[in-house]
């Protein structure tokens, strides 16, 4: 197809913000798919976003040349839902967090008007898009998406970024996560000083970000309480520094307790310490033991309590080859499949494949791509 017969692209990104797991998702998941399809990149979801977007690569509003198809890495919001409709053939929405579901599984209680907000949010972006990308199959569920039309695409890490360092020479134990009771944090506090009285030189490394008044909170009672364990580190870590702070751990733990959503979440923290060829720690939740378990990276603990964490950590301390190979098989499946390029390929792959068969109610979006 001559270039000037190609429909255009916009792709709704972030790149801007890197802090959180969904921060980099947002920044990674589409950008192959811009890439193939030579799509103008955009951040943000608002309408002004959208509409400034169109007119870029289309034209005037009315006749429009061609309506651009349209991938977005985010919930759009409600004057960005009917601009898309109105002026872009919408193919992609990537489906990542479930606000409701993720608030109810951290605990935060939701006001009947924010829930249903949240509610109808949901339901206006499913309905204007025709194709869902997906952390999980099992997320995709969860979140009530039509498997037809659903793509998976794990999380992934940046593997060029987040590279292996020399195993430490004093014992530690760490973990990334965001600042918030229902992480496992405390449990992982307590399995450290079990793990302690047979590994007195034992160090705990807690990488905490927090983004709200509540986090900051949390945080000021967490190191408070940690005020008499000098053994026990907590602080915070940007992208830029990450590589060099999962290194200082010798085992990394992903501690996620019990509750539906968790089970369904593939977190980023996860792969990022894969790919810093750490073994990991498992609590048992559905999708984070089929990757260790699948990738042979780490240890499955028995339940989410501090003696089954401590038993599944201890052996990691006490055998550093058996840590090592499991380490460089977690960094070998973070490049093979989780990297985010290799994971982004394969999503825009399938996007292409798929473009044009939308399930009926939607409009195709036929001629898209090369």
């Amino acid at each position: 197809m001559p270039a000037s017969d190609r429909v255009p692209w916009i792709v709704l990104c972030e790149t801007e913000r890197t802090r959180w797991g969904g921060d980099l998702r947002r920044a990674h998941i589409l950008h192959e798919l811009a890439l193939a399809t030579s799509a103008l990149e955009v951040q943000g979801w608002g309408h002004a976003a959208v509409r400034d977007a169109v007119r870029k690569v289309a034209g005037p509003p009315f006749p429009w040349r061609r309506r651009p198809a349209l991938a977005s890495s985010e919930f759009l919001s409600e004057g960005a839902t009917v601009q898309a409709r109105r002026a872009t053939r919408p193919v992609v929405l990537d489906v990542h967090d479930h606000p409701i579901a993720q608030a109810e599984a951290l605990g935060r209680r939701l006001e009947s008007p924010a829930r249903g907000a949240m509610a109808a949010q949901v339901a206006r972006n499913v309905e204007t898009f025709a194709l869902f990308s997906a952390p999980s199959a099992t997320f995709a569920e969860l979140a009530g998406l039509d498997p037809r039309r659903t793509i998976v695409a794990p999380n992934g890490s940046d593997t060029t970024r987040v590279t292996p360092r020399p195993f430490p020479t004093r014992p530690a134990v760490g973990m990334i996560s965001g600042a918030a009771e229902g992480r496992g944090i405390e449990a992982l506090i307590a399995a450290a000083r079990l793990v302690r009285t047979g590994v007195p030189d034992l160090r705990l490394l807690l990488w905490l970000a927090s983004g709200d008044v509540a986090g900051e909170a949390y945080l000021a009672a967490l190191r408070a309480a940690a005020a008499g364990d000098p053994w026990i580190e907590v602080r915070a870590v940007d992208q830029a520094g990450l590589a060099d702070a999962l290194g200082r751990a010798t085992v990394l733990v992903v501690p996620h307790p019990a509750n539906a959503y968790m089970d369904v979440a593939v977190p980023v923290k996860l792969l990022d310490s894969m790919a810093a060829g750490r073994p990991v720690v498992v609590t048992p939740r559905t999708e984070t033991r089929r990757i260790v378990e699948a990738a042979r990276a780490g240890v499955v603990a028995s339940d989410d309590g501090p003696e089954a964490l401590a038993e599944a950590i201890a052996p990691l301390l006490a055998d550093a080859a058996f840590a090592a190979r499991l380490g460089a098989a977690g960094r070998a499946a973070a490049e093979r499949d989780f990297d985010w390029a290799v994971i982004g390929r394969r999503l825009a792959t399938e996007v292409l494949a798929r473009t044009g068969s939308a399930t009926s109610g939607h409009e195709t979006a036929s001629g898209v791509g090369s």
